[in-house]
């Protein structure tokens, strides 16, 4: 009993993948056409062998940004990938998004709709 206990206890750890949070800045400018959507993030993770859990659109939190049409905005694409894919999305440009976490600072982030 204790041996199909532990041989099974082992195979479900085997089956279950340990996930991350990566996100990029979209891109976008205030006052022009949105230039980089989910989708196009999303892609960009496939095309690389990077499979995307769940992909939504954010926005960083607790930082000021400049007004002005041309400057960039706070949001950002966020994905949910397998924790070992992170660096191969980190050659792509993507950063870990626990990275954006600083409570004592009142920085994060928000799921937002995408534009």
């Amino acid at each position: 009993m204790k041996t199909t206990t532990l041989i099974a206890s082992l195979l479900l750890t085997a089956c279950t993948t340990q996930t991350t949070h990566v996100y990029k800045p979209d891109g976008n400018k205030q006052c022009e056409p949105v230039t980089t959507s989910l989708a196009d993030s999303t892609d960009q993770l496939t095309n690389a062998g990077i499979k995307a859990v769940t992909s939504n659109c954010a926005i960083q939190t607790g930082m000021a940004v400049i007004t002005v049409c041309g400057a960039p905005t706070l949001g950002i694409h966020l994905h949910e990938i397998a924790a070992s894919d992170v660096q191969k999305a980190k050659e792509l440009g993507y950063e870990e998004a626990s990275n954006l976490l600083n409570e004592d600072r009142g920085i994060g982030y928000e799921i937002t709709r995408c534009p």
